[in-house]
C-alpha cells in the first residue's frame, strides 16, 4: 500500500513540475492553470481557418528543417462581447514533422494563443497523427496524439505573447512562451515515446512542397501562422497580430523571410490533411512589406473582405526594379489562380460531364432520326449522308 501511494505520489508530483517550474522561471503577475476545456486546431473540418505561411523558394519546390518555431500573437482592438458565448480565436503556429519509417504518415503540431466570449486568454497545443490515404486499401486517417490546455490570468489581450516550440535530441518538444520580458516554461513531451510515434523526424518541416501538378495544384505548406475559431466571427470587433515568425537552427534563429498567404479549403501540411478545413470569409489581411516598419508582421482583421490565397505578405527583398515587382505581382496573382482552381476545377469536371452527356445523347437522337428515314447509309436522291 505505501509503495502505491508513493508511486501516485511521484506521477502527481511530475504532473504539476511544468507549472512549477514555470513560475520559478516567470513573474508571480503571469499565472498559468490547467484545464481540460481544450480548445483543438481540427484537421478537414468546418473550421474556418486563414494564415501566412513561410516560403523558401518562389516556385515551392523547397523545404528545409528547424529544430523550434516561434511566434508572437496579441489580440489588441478585440471585443469579445460580440462573440457568441461557446465561440473562441485561436492564434499561433501550426507546422509539420514527418516519419522517417511510414512515408504516409506526417505530424501536426499547433501551439495557439487563444482568447473566449468572456475575454480569458488561453495557450492551446497539441499534436495531430496523420495518415494519408493509401488507394484502394486504406482511407486517410488521423488521430490526436495530444492536447493540453492553460488559463494565463495577469496578460491583456493586447499584451503581446511569444508562442515557442522547440525539439531536443532525446526526443521531446519542449514548449515554453514568452511575455512582458518573463520566460515561462509550460511543459515537455516525450513525442517519440508516444504509441505508435517512436519514428518520428525529431525536427520540423519548414518551406514548401508540390504534391500534385497544374491543373489540380495542392501544395504542402510546411509552417503556417494564422486564425482558427469553430465558427466565423462575422463582426468588426477583433483584431489579431502575428509578429515575426522564426525558426532556430542550431542556436541561431532566423525569421521568415518570406510569407504568403493560404485560407483553410487548401491549407495542406501532407497530401490529404489540411489545418481548419474552411475558408475564414470575410477575414483580410494587413501587412507593412517595408523595411521602415515590422516588415514581419501580419494583422488579421474581419473586415468584410476575404483574403486572397497566394498573396504576397512580405518578400524576402526591396527593390525597385520593375521586372521584380511585375515577376512577383504575377506569382502572387499565379498562386491565386491555382488556389481558385481548387474550387473551380471540380466544378468544371461536373459541367463538362453534362455537356457530355447531352452532346451524346443529341448524337444518339440524331442517328435514330437517320435510322429511321433510310434503308442503307447513302440517301441517293438527295447524294448525301444522313
Amino acid at each position: 500500500m505505501k509503495i502505491s501511494i508513493l508511486i501516485v505520489t511521484m506521477a502527481l508530483l511530475a504532473a504539476v513540475l511544468p507549472l512549477a517550474i514555470s513560475k520559478a522561471e516567470g513573474s508571480a503577475s503571469i499565472e498559468l492553470t490547467p484545464t481540460e476545456s481544450h480548445h483543438v486546431a481540427k484537421l478537414n473540418s468546418d473550421q474556418p481557418y486563414v494564415a501566412g505561411f513561410h516560403v523558401i523558394a518562389e516556385d515551392l519546390r523547397v523545404l528545409d528543417s528547424v529544430d523550434a518555431t516561434a511566434i508572437t500573437v496579441s489580440f489588441p482592438s478585440t471585443e469579445t462581447s460580440h462573440f457568441s458565448s461557446a465561440s473562441w480565436l485561436g492564434a499561433g503556429m501550426f507546422v509539420q514533422a514527418q516519419d522517417h519509417f511510414f512515408r504516409n504518415v506526417d505530424y501536426g503540431f499547433y501551439t495557439m494563443l487563444v482568447v473566449d466570449a468572456q475575454s480569458n486568454l488561453f495557450i492551446d497545443l497539441g499534436l495531430h497523427q496523420t495518415r494519408e490515404s493509401t488507394p484502394p486499401l486504406h482511407m486517410p486517417t488521423s488521430e490526436i496524439m495530444y492536447a493540453y490546455t492553460w488559463r494565463m490570468s495577469g496578460v491583456d489581450l493586447a499584451t503581446p505573447v511569444t508562442l515557442f516550440a522547440r525539439w531536443t535530441s532525446d526526443g521531446f518538444v519542449h514548449y515554453s512562451i514568452s511575455a512582458s520580458g518573463n520566460n515561462v516554461t509550460l511543459t515537455s513531451v516525450n513525442v517519440a515515446g508516444l504509441p505508435n510515434c517512436e519514428n518520428i523526424i525529431r525536427d520540423f518541416f519548414v518551406g514548401n512542397w508540390v504534391v500534385d501538378q497544374f491543373p489540380f495544384s495542392r501544395y504542402v505548406d510546411y509552417f503556417q501562422f494564422g486564425v482558427v475559431s469553430p465558427e466565423i466571427t462575422a463582426d468588426t470587433h477583433w483584431t489579431v497580430h502575428l509578429r515575426e515568425p522564426k525558426m532556430l537552427r542550431g542556436t541561431e534563429w532566423a525569421p521568415v523571410s518570406e510569407a504568403w498567404s493560404v485560407e483553410g479549403a487548401i491549407s495542406y501540411l501532407d497530401w490529404d490533411w489540411k489545418w481548419g478545413g474552411a475558408p475564414y470569409f470575410g477575414v483580410d489581411a494587413q501587412s507593412y512589406n517595408d523595411p521602415l516598419e515590422d516588415p514581419h508582421e501580419v494583422v488579421f482583421v474581419y473586415n468584410g473582405r476575404s483574403l486572397i490565397p497566394g498573396r504576397v505578405l512580405w518578400e524576402n527583398h526591396y527593390s525597385s526594379n520593375v521586372d521584380d515587382t511585375v515577376a512577383t505581382a504575377w506569382l502572387s496573382l499565379d498562386q491565386a489562380f491555382r488556389a481558385r482552381l481548387t474550387y473551380i476545377f471540380p466544378i468544371s469536371l461536373v459541367v463538362l460531364a453534362i455537356f457530355s452527356q447531352r452532346l451524346e445523347c443529341k448524337v444518339r437522337e440524331a442517328i435514330a432520326r437517320c435510322a429511321s428515314k433510310r434503308s442503307s447509309p447513302l440517301d441517293v436522291r438527295s447524294g448525301s449522308v444522313c
